[in-house]
């Protein structure tokens, strides 16, 4: 169950409009490695220690294997893929490596992770 509040916004394109009401998610906590491991090992044949280890190493290969410039496939999970952004140059001759501003992660999530979030609940919180 996801919790939400109301809060007021502008429309940016137009400022004298009437103000509306959006649902803003409000946090609900944390999960740690440990945590995330302990309900794997739950469901699996593994203990917590060796869960917690293949979880470690899944989070230290991904941003290797983005840095090499692999698409990184995570099955019905999702995949994660690194994009660029850079200045612009007047011709490719003038263009250098110091106009790349930065890598953006993007994460496309699978078609059965997608499925389970269409099914997630929703409440208003009490202070809203």
């Amino acid at each position: 169950m996801i919790l939400y509040s109301l809060i007021q916004k502008v429309n940016p394109r137009d400022l004298e409009a009437p103000r509306k009401y959006y649902a803003v998610k409000q946090p609900q906590g944390n999960v740690t490695v440990w945590e995330l491991a302990a309900r794997i090992s739950r469901e699996s044949m593994l203990g917590i220690i060796e869960t917690t280890a293949v979880i470690e190493a899944l989070l230290q290969s991904i941003p290797e294997l983005l840095a090499e410039g692999k698409l990184v496939q995570l099955g019905e999970f999702g995949s994660y893929r690194l994009t660029l952004s850079s200045e612009g140059a007047e011709s490719p001759e003038t263009f250098n490596v110091g106009m790349i501003t930065s890598p953006n992660l993007i994460f496309r999530a699978g078609r059965e992770f997608q499925d389970k979030l269409s099914q997630v609940k929703y409440s208003r919180a009490n202070n809203a």
